[in-house]
């Protein structure tokens, strides 16, 4: 069986959906929690478009880190920001990782669902953390995905399948729901939970391309949930087919559900 890492390994092309990611819109409750002078780390920065608005937050006399396990993506960060001075990228895992200093800040959004070990990746965390700084966590619980109205049973197949693929390699789908239990666990403290759950309704100039990602999830991941035979070519062609169908005449809401978690050391 695939093991958990070798399951999360982004799809080619997966940047162009990481791109269009911002700070104000898609990490808000960093704002909050990072302030001027900060050292930060952003753990799975992916192609590093939010971790270019955390440079500005901290401002000139901070410092931002951001680190993947993906050199492609890291690779991707490199070349587009490219001469911002206290600015680094490094492919680098989160495991075994280690920095000169300690950190402010220390953020991940979206990526603890894609591991088998999260208390760990928290442990770990919390020790590269300076004496009151902190740890902000944003992330999903997949299982109580809405769509308004149902999506057809076929797409229902698809995202069982999908569940099932990432729970047999040891991911949480419901990480989001379960990281407040951990951070006081780990002994983190002045903890709050906040929901930053995702709703994409009909009429709105981002409808159709928030809608579409589980059309894309279909033609990227759907090919591995093939190979790992959770699923048919029939099905997942049929899927994509559908699913744009369902978009195209009935598709009115969708809710993800996302949550921030904030501890301190």
């Amino acid at each position: 069986m695939n093991t958990a890492e070798e399951r999360a390994k982004m799809p080619k092309g997966t940047h162009s959906v990481l791109d269009r990611r911002t700070l104000e819109k898609d990490n808000a409750n960093l704002l909050r929690v990072i302030k001027a002078g900060h050292l930060v780390l952003d753990v799975g920065c992916g192609s590093g478009s939010i971790t270019r608005g955390i440079v500005e937050r901290v401002g000139p006399g901070g410092y931002v880190v951001g680190i993947d396990v993906s050199d492609q993506l890291i690779g991707h960060a490199q070349h587009n920001f490219q001469g911002i001075k206290n600015l680094h990228f490094e492919v680098a895992d989160i495991n075994n990782y280690s920095y000169k200093n300690k950190f402010d800040v220390i953020t991940s959004a979206r990526v603890l669902q894609w591991v088998a070990n999260p208390r760990e990746i928290l442990v770990k965390m919390k020790a590269l953390l300076k004496p009151g700084g902190c740890i902000s966590i944003l992330d999903y619980n997949h299982e109580k995905i809405e769509f308004t109205p149902d999506i057809p049973t076929i797409v229902k197949k698809f995202y069982s399948a999908f569940l099932s693929w990432r729970k047999d390699a040891g991911m949480d789908n419901a990480i989001g729901d379960h990281l407040n239990a951990i951070f006081e666990e780990i002994g983190m403290r002045s903890i709050t939970v906040e929901d930053k759950s995702e709703i994409s309704q009909s009429g709105s100039n981002t409808f159709i391309e928030e809608i579409g990602i589980w059309k894309k999830v279909a033609e990227t991941r759907g090919k591995q949930l093939v190979a790992d035979g959770y699923l048919t070519e029939v099905d997942r062609l049929s899927t994509i087919d559908e699913y744009q169908s369902w978009i195209d005449k009935d598709a009115r809401s969708m809710k993800l559900y996302l949550t921030a978690v904030t501890g301190y050391r």
